[in-house]
């Protein structure tokens, strides 16, 4: 009976340290999958520095400056492009890592280097303004702005300084011929000016060369940032050092590439 005991106890020793051992691998393969699953970025169409091509595939800058980056960390990446907010949105609720194209006033941790630069400017007609002096001379001139961003105070400041009208509306565009129809607003002269961004509005007005004149001066310029959720703070700082440890060359080329 003592040996059937001492041969029970034995057995059930080696089961419960089978299931300890279980349990372990168990509680580690979590842990591993995580680390090799995508790092998912979310970004709004924003040519040169983020877009999707015709065949579903994102592009751009920035895009192929962090897939770089990602490999360096022996990580994968899976873009998705959506509307500013949602991107937004979707880092905060975590179902999304990174956000591209924030700035301080989005709510979001942002990196500590800049990625790229909001540089504002008016777009108008050509018909009716080659310059910043004449455009001056409109006394309640009417600026539409986009309703999906919240702009630096510095913007409203300039505006109030040309007793300017505002007109809100929509700028997303799915494509570049989304965008060319855009800018029929200033042939109607409903408004008197857009504000844009400088990069992306020329691409466009050269693109399909439109009668649209951007003018010289710089309205605004803002730096924008690669933002995440606080939580998600060590994969940020991950992707942070991966990125500004890119060799110099790989960085030029991907910066003198056409997108």
């Amino acid at each position: 009976m003592t040996r059937f005991y001492l041969l029970f106890i034995l057995a059930c020793c080696a089961t419960l340290a089978e299931l300890s051992l279980s349990a372990q691998a168990q509680a580690s393969q979590p842990e591993q999958r995580a680390t090799s699953e995508p790092i998912t970025v979310c970004f709004e169409r924003w040519r040169p520095f983020s877009y999707t091509d015709s065949g579903g595939i994102a592009r751009g800058q920035e895009v192929d400056l962090i897939r770089a980056a990602a490999r360096s960390m022996g990580r994968t990446v899976e873009f998705s492009e959506l509307p500013f907010k949602r991107c937004v949105a979707n880092v905060k609720y975590g179902d999304t890592d990174f956000s591209l194209h924030v700035d301080k006033t989005d709510g979001l941790a942002i990196f500590s280097d800049s990625a790229t630069s909001w540089q504002l400017s008016l777009a108008v007609s050509a018909a009716r303004f080659q310059s910043m002096a004449e455009f001056k001379h409109q006394d309640t001139p009417r600026i539409m702005l986009a309703t999906e961003y919240p702009y630096p105070k510095a913007v409203y400041r300039k505006l109030e300084a040309l007793n300017a009208r505002l007109v809100r509306r929509s700028y997303y565009e799915e494509n570049d011929e989304h965008a060319k129809t855009f800018f029929n607003i200033l042939t109607t002269a409903r408004v008197d000016a857009i504000l844009v961004d400088r990069l992306w509005a020329g691409h466009i007005v050269n693109q399909f060369r439109l009668p649209v004149v951007i003018l010289a001066q710089d309205f605004h310029s803002e730096p924008q940032y690669i933002g995440y959720r606080h939580s998600n703070s060590a994969l940020a700082r991950q992707l942070e050092a991966a990125l500004a440890a890119l060799p110099a060359d790989l960085v030029t080329e991907i910066k003198a590439r056409q997108y």
